[in-house]
C-alpha cells in the first residue's frame, strides 16, 4: 500500500510540474518559462522529499547524498560524449553542417532552463522517485520499462511533439538514464547527463531539444537530410542515430548490471526465494 501511495505522489507530481503542457516556442526562452520551470524543480524536490523522509523514513538517501556530488561531472562527461558522437556521426553522413559561430548568443537562460532545470525536475521524478519505487514492486527490468515509457511520453506534450519522438527519447535517454542509475545508485549522475544531453544538444550544437522550437546556439548549424536522419522538427532525439547507438548503450549497461548482480528482482521472485530458503 505504501508503494501504490509513493506512486500517486508521483503522478500528481508530474502533472503538477507541468510535463503534460503544451509550451509555445517563444516561452521556453522568457523570463516567465523561467520562473515556471524553477517551481517544477521546486515541487519535484518537495514530491521526493515527502516520499524519503514522510513514507519511506530514509534519514540519508544513498542516491541524492551531497557528499556524491562529483557524480555531476561523470553523468556531465557522458551526456556531452552520447551527443557529441551522435552529432558526429551527422556530420559525416553530410546531414550535419557548422556554417559559423554565434558570438552574440547569451546561453544562461536556456542553460539554467533546458538543461539544470530540466535536468534536476525530470530526474527527480522519473529516476529518484518513479524508476526507484517500480523497482520495489516489479523489479529493475519492469522498472525501467515503466519509467522509460512514461519518460518518453510526456515529451509528445511540447510544441512540436510526436509518438515516435516520444518513443525515441524513451529508447535512447529512457533507458540509458534508468541503466546510469542501476549501475551507480547515484541521482547526481543521472542528473548531470540529463542537463549537459539538453544542454550540448540546444545552446552548443544547435539542434531543437524535445520538440521545443528553434532557438539560438553557439555554433550555427545546418541540418539536412531526411527526418529519420536529423529528427526533423522534434530534434535531434528523434533522429535514428540516437536511437540506435543510445538504446544500445543502454540495454548494454543493464546486461553488466545484470552479470554484477546489480539489479533487483521483482517482488514476487524475492519473496519465493525468501520462502525456500
Amino acid at each position: 500500500m505504501e508503494i501504490v501511495t509513493s506512486l500517486v505522489i508521483v503522478v500528481v507530481g508530474v502533472v503538477a510540474t507541468g510535463d503534460w503542457k503544451v509550451v509555445e516556442a517563444n516561452d521556453v526562452h522568457s523570463p516567465v518559462a523561467l520562473f515556471e520551470m524553477l517551481a517544477e524543480v521546486a515541487a519535484a524536490i518537495a514530491g521526493y522529499l515527502v516520499v524519503v523522509y514522510g513514507m519511506e523514513y530514509r534519514s540519508l538517501p544513498l542516491e541524492f547524498r551531497f557528499s556524491r556530488w562529483k557524480g555531476l561531472i561523470v553523468g556531465g562527461v557522458i551526456g556531452f560524449v552520447a551527443i557529441a558522437l551522435c552529432v558526429g556521426i551527422l556530420a559525416l553522413t553530410g546531414n550535419y553542417r557548422i556554417l559559423g559561430l554565434n558570438t552574440h548568443y547569451n546561453p544562461w537562460m536556456d542553460i539554467i532552463s533546458m538543461g539544470i532545470c530540466a535536468g534536476v525536475a525530470e530526474e527527480i521524478m522519473m529516476r529518484g522517485m518513479l524508476l526507484r519505487l517500480v523497482e520495489e514492486w516489479l523489479g529493475s527490468w519492469g522498472a525501467l520499462a515503466v519509467s522509460a515509457l512514461v519518460f518518453g511520453l510526456m515529451h509528445m506534450g511540447n510544441q512540436d511533439g510526436t509518438l515516435w519522438g516520444g518513443l525515441a527519447i524513451a529508447i535512447e535517454d529512457g533507458i540509458l538514464s534508468a541503466a546510469l542509475y542501476f549501475v551507480t545508485r547515484s541521482l547526481w549522475v543521472c542528473i548531470g547527463e540529463h542537463a549537459m544531453w539538453n544542454i550540448a544538444e540546444g545552446p552548443i550544437f544547435g539542434s531543437i531539444v524535445s520538440g521545443n522550437g528553434k532557438q539560438d546556439s553557439w555554433l550555427v548549424a545546418q541540418w539536412s537530410g531526411p527526418d529519420i536522419m536529423t529528427g526533423g522538427s522534434f530534434g535531434l532525439e528523434a533522429s535514428i542515430v540516437p536511437v540506435i547507438l543510445m538504446g544500445a548503450a543502454g540495454i548494454a549497461l543493464m546486461v553488466y548490471a545484470q552479470c554484477k548482480d546489480m539489479l533487483v528482482r521483482p517482488a514476487w521472485v524475492r519473496k519465493r526465494h525468501m520462502v525456500d530458503c
